[in-house]
């Protein structure tokens, strides 16, 4: 079993998370809607894991990610989180439903990019978690496997 520092297995989330942000910003100028909301909501889903598995909290399901973000919330006391957080989840729900404009996913897409430089601008937790390591796992980024 190979166990990476926590911090490590942290910034691989957020490795994973600009290259959505990149994903769907070409998704959106190829006009694929669908997959630039979708891709968007996964860079901020990205970014709530390191800040999560940082500070030892679960985020293996959307539940979880709510929860991350609420507490996130509260530890910053930054009301627009709580809104930006929002427009990000609403993109995840435009995956399934398909209804929104292409200006409506620009702007939303634009709070997702204000809500991850708010995210990716938040120190670490002043003490780490107890454990200080966490299972190691492959990432994969394509079905291919390559970043």
């Amino acid at each position: 079993m190979t166990y990476v520092h926590v911090n490590d297995f942290a910034n691989e989330f957020r490795t994973t998370g600009d290259w959505l942000l990149q994903e769907a910003e070409g998704e959106f100028e190829k006009g694929d809607l669908v997959q630039a909301s979708e891709k968007s909501w996964g860079a901020v889903a990205q970014y709530l894991k390191a800040l999560a598995t940082e500070r030892d909290w679960g985020h293996d399901t959307h539940a979880h990610l709510v929860q991350v973000a609420d507490r996130l919330w509260e530890e910053t006391e930054n009301d627009e989180m709580r809104r930006l957080f929002s427009s990000a989840e609403s993109l995840h729900a435009n995956y399934y439903q398909t209804n929104r404009s292409e200006a409506w996913v620009r702007r939303a897409m634009n709070d997702v990019r204000r809500y991850v430089a708010i995210l990716a601008a938040m120190p670490p937790p002043a003490q780490l978690p107890r454990r200080s390591h966490v299972k190691s796992r492959p990432f994969y980024r394509t079905r291919d496997g390559n970043p």
